[in-house]
């Protein structure tokens, strides 16, 4: 008889630091994002608060001082929203689901965005399975992430000529119903593929990059799964996974 022995502790020891340093690196982008959306809003803020009181004792210049205090006004909500964001995403409302047909919430977000993007110039096309089972969802959420995705697509082809396109789909396999939103647009580097869902990570100037962190917890808090990949047409798809049955939170 022939034994074999190794000692694992070590390797065991290390994947455990390997760990601590992936959520460290993620909380750090968190913490990197968090800051970043509120010092601009703050900076403005002490910017006009510094040139209200330049002018605080000239009593000819009312509408400046108001046009100010909107400023102030609206820099304080943005940081009030980012903070309600991070709220948001730390303690999301639960999900309620109910027994329903998933075409109902893809085909309201469709509607809900169908004009806008024909002002754009974007064709949005949809095959939508008449053949598909009911499903535990929240008709909300699910709307909400569709629109999410359609609008992060809509964005990313904003600024290319040709033929810009959305196209949704759904269908069912092995017990499974998928929604998958693709576009023509740049698509998504592979190497951020990977990092695309975490918190506050976005590659646009204008975003705080928590959207696709939200749709991917809703996704995840179905008991489905949500992934990125390449279009046909060299843009992203992205291919919602839903079970029939109502399973429990994928933490």
């Amino acid at each position: 008889m022939l034994f074999n022995m190794m000692d694992v502790t070590r390797s065991k020891e290390l994947e455990r630091l390997l760990k601590i340093k992936d959520k460290m690196t993620s909380l750090g982008r968190v913490t990197a994002g968090i800051a970043h959306e509120i010092r601009n809003p703050l900076s403005g803020i002490n910017i006009y608060l510094n040139t209200l009181e330049k002018i605080y004792d000239k009593t000819d210049s009312p509408e400046k001082v108001n046009t100010i205090i909107g400023q102030l006004k609206s820099a304080s909500n943005k940081i009030e929203s980012v903070i309600k964001r991070v709220m948001d995403f730390s303690k999301p409302s639960e999900p309620r689901l109910v027994l329903s047909k998933i075409n109902h919430p893809v085909k309201e977000a469709i509607s809900l965005s169908s004009v806008t993007f024909q002002k754009s110039d974007i064709k949005i096309e949809k095959t939508l399975s008449g053949n598909l089972s009911t499903c535990y969802i929240d008709q909300h959420f699910i709307e909400q992430v569709i629109l999410n995705l359609m609008t992060n697509a809509a964005e990313a082809m904003k600024n290319m000529d040709g033929n810009k396109k959305i196209v949704i789909k759904t269908y069912m396999e092995d017990n499974r119903i998928f929604i998958n939103v693709a576009d023509s647009g740049p698509g998504v580097p592979s190497s951020l593929k990977d990092r695309i869902f975490d918190p506050f990570f976005t590659t646009k100037n204008d975003s705080s990059g928590i959207g696709l962190s939200i749709c991917h917890r809703i996704i995840t808090d179905h008991g489905g799964s949500l992934g990125v990949f390449d279009s046909k047409w060299g843009g992203a798809e992205f291919k919602i996974e839903l079970p029939l049955e109502r399973r429990k939170k994928q933490r």
